[in-house]
């Protein structure tokens, strides 16, 4: 190796280096760290599980069969956190401003930790994309439109899976209420993205995409805010409307479809990418929104308002003409055919990632509505198996939620521990109890005895 050689390698790894140093000192933040609550009480209180911290998501990425992998979720929970610092949260009344954790939040040491990571995050977790989705051309403007229509067509003569499972489910209720959780990561700050593709210089085109803004921000009117909306629905459906209260009940493969905007739409480099995620959303969510209307309105008997829903019913076949006539097209007819892929890269992206993440909350539901018989099947496997690692904690020791790569045994040897799933599903195990836990289900967990000692066992190779 010679001395050109040398200076290169140390370079790279003082580069890497610092990389390291910069993710550990974010990661370590009081703010990111164990809680006190399963419910976060400060938008600035953000439980990300440092434990699960593994420094090859610097270097690494993941693919569709790993999202069931724990540094999905801390990877998603870090990039949230370094996107939304660049947006002002402040807390609703009752709540007060505690101006500490304000300012600890938007320190700017920490601010600048999370930009230097930022592009390893957003590679370890949208790489796979990249490779999962295969756009082969020429496109013109012609075979775009075609292919797209065909593909909203099929979406609004389908039947919608969504309305089906939360309807089937043995607690509707609960289910609901869970699926409207995941959306509220997006929806209660919602258009933030948005945001960051209107300032700039290019042309006529910036005014359209700002009237689809300032739409979703009511014309300035608080009230009729599509946030301040959903924040009503949240109350009447028996829900917290505060800014990620629910932070450590969303799955990663929900905050992946808010990382996703905040991905394209920072990096301005794809900017294209966003507008063809943003057509297929703004598109689709005319024929979506009609069905989560019919499902909440069903499930609790019509005692909560869906204005949130059958507002975008209406408003979103205006927004998907807007984004398609008043954007894409005018940009192709004055840029060229050559930004068609990109447009389409995005469409094509989001709509994988819509699909993902509609799969995982199904999934969710499903192993909901059956907690008591995966309690029977950890019975009925206990006596076959021995423990993988131990563990002992006093009571009042909570677990920050997270998920497992493979189907675990969770068994209490000692004490007991309430095994908690969602704000409204947990399950009290007491000594001789346990619990089966399916691959890539978030859950958690709080001591209740004055101590617990339980064990976890893989069943990746008990099968």
């Amino acid at each position: 190796m010679n001395l050109k050689e040398k200076e290169l390698v140390n370079s790279l790894k003082e580069h890497s280096d610092y990389k390291k140093r910069c993710l550990t000192t974010y990661i370590s933040s009081p703010l990111f760290g164990h809680p006190d609550n399963i419910y976060c009480d400060s938008p600035y209180v953000r439980p990300c599980r440092p434990q699960d911290l593994d420094e090859n998501i610097l270097f690494t990425s993941l693919s569709q069969e790993t999202l069931d992998n724990p540094n999905h979720l801390l990877a998603q929970r870090l990039l949230l956190n370094i996107y939304e610092q660049d947006s002002i949260f402040l807390p609703q009344a009752p709540r007060v401003l505690n101006f500490k954790k304000f300012q600890s939040f938007y320190d700017a040491e920490l601010m600048a930790c999370g930009h230097t990571i930022r592009p390893e995050l957003e590679h370890f977790l949208f790489d796979w994309l990249e490779k999962s989705i295969h756009i082969e051309g020429p496109w013109n403007l012609e075979t775009f439109i075609a292919y797209t229509d065909s593909i909203l067509k099929k979406i609004a003569q389908s039947e919608s899976q969504l309305y089906k499972e939360l309807t089937a489910s043995q607690d509707p209720q609960s289910a609901a209420r869970f699926y409207l959780i995941q959306c509220a990561g997006d929806f209660l700050s919602e258009a933030s993205a948005m945001g960051k593709n209107v300032l700039g210089n290019f042309g006529s085109h910036t005014s359209e995409l700002f009237k689809i803004l300032i739409d979703e921000y009511g014309y300035g009117v608080h009230q009729k805010k599509h946030s301040s909306i959903f924040e009503e629905l949240l109350k009447q459906a028996g829900l917290s409307h505060h800014i990620h209260h629910y932070w450590q009940f969303y799955t990663p493969k929900s905050i992946a479809l808010i990382n996703y905007f905040h991905y394209v739409s920072a990096n301005h480099g794809s900017f294209f990418r966003y507008l063809g995620a943003m057509y297929f959303t703004e598109a689709t969510l005319a024929y979506v929104t009609r069905a989560q209307s019919k499902a909440i309105k069903e499930i609790f008997s019509g005692n909560v308002c869906t204005q949130y829903f059958d507002e975008h019913s209406h408003i979103d076949i205006h927004h998907g003409r807007m984004a398609l006539n008043k954007l894409i097209l005018p940009l192709v007819k004055e840029y060229g055919n050559k930004i068609l892929p990109e447009i389409l890269r995005g469409f094509e992206e989001f709509q994988l990632l819509q699909d993902v993440a509609d799969k995982d909350l199904f999934a969710h539901i499903k192993w909901h509505d059956q907690l008591n018989e995966y309690k029977q099947k950890a019975n009925f496997l206990r006596p076959n198996y021995g423990s993988d690692m131990s563990f002992t904690e006093k009571k009042g020791e909570l677990s920050v939620t997270h998920i497992h790569p493979v189907d675990e045994l969770f068994w209490v040897e000692e004490g007991e521990i309430e095994f908690i799933v969602s704000p409204d599903k947990s399950i009290l195990l007491k000594a001789g109890e346990g619990i089966v836990i399916p691959q890539g289900m978030l859950h958690g967990s709080l001591v209740v005895s004055e101590h617990c000692q339980y064990t976890v066992t893989s069943l990746e190779l008990r099968k």
